[in-house]
């Protein structure tokens, strides 16, 4: 579909493509989306990262869920210079847009540090995260968009839950093949023709069960 060319692909979209093609087209395509006025708490805990690295403090009440996290988070990763937080970096050629939105990005003369926050209730399975597609288009567009060597960028994934990271990092031949994996991706996808259902687990929390198999969620899922 040439309504494809003009989306600037992320991992969330690729995910959702390979979660469900009908899910896919009716977010990105039929633009049917959902209010996000429902917040959840990895959202609010993003928020106050994003405020404390641009140097507003907040005063959070002991005993909160958040008080304990936001206290490691600062714990693990005290404000700097040159950290910016809810960074965008877009990647553009003839054929595809790719869009990558970090948490923070820690960018020095030679070197520089992607980090993403993670409030999971499950510990870190560093094979998967290796492999997301998240992984792969942060170091990517970062390698594209910074005169720096791959070799020389990090990605770094933080739970302030566990007060547990975990660290990737990247190289030219990491590069080449993400390159061309990424461009691939895409292009199938720009080239899709059968957005069908996939019918599956993911269906208990997709906001469009109720018009798929009439069925209803919560609201705290959306």
């Amino acid at each position: 579909m040439s309504d494809l060319k003009n989306i600037q692909f992320s991992q969330s979209s690729i995910d959702t493509y390979d979660t469900c093609k009908l899910k896919f087209k009716k977010i990105y395509i039929d633009n049917i989306k959902w209010s996000r006025d429902n917040q959840n708490f990895g959202s609010e805990f993003h928020l106050l990262a994003q405020r404390y690295y641009i140097g507003i403090d907040e005063e959070l009440e002991p005993g909160r869920e958040d008080y304990m996290l936001f206290n490691n988070l600062k714990k693990f990763l005290k404000r700097e210079k040159n950290m910016y937080p809810e960074y965008n970096i877009k990647y553009k050629d003839e054929e595809i847009t790719l869009i990558a939105k970090v948490d923070l990005i820690k960018i020095e003369k030679e070197k520089i540090i992607i980090y993403d926050w993670k409030t999971n209730k499950s510990k870190f399975d560093r094979s998967k995260m290796e492999k997301s597609y998240q992984t792969k288009i942060y170091l990517h567009n970062v390698a594209e968009k910074f005169d720096v060597n791959p070799n020389d960028i990090s990605l770094i994934y933080y739970n302030p839950r566990f007060d547990n990271y975990i660290k990737i990092g990247y190289s030219d031949t990491d590069h080449k093949y993400n390159k061309t994996e990424l461009k691939e991706k895409i292009v199938r996808i720009i080239n899709e023709k059968n957005f069908d259902q996939r019918i599956g687990k993911h269906c208990s929390f997709c906001q469009f069960n109720s018009i798929c198999n009439q069925q209803f969620i919560s609201v705290d899922c959306l």
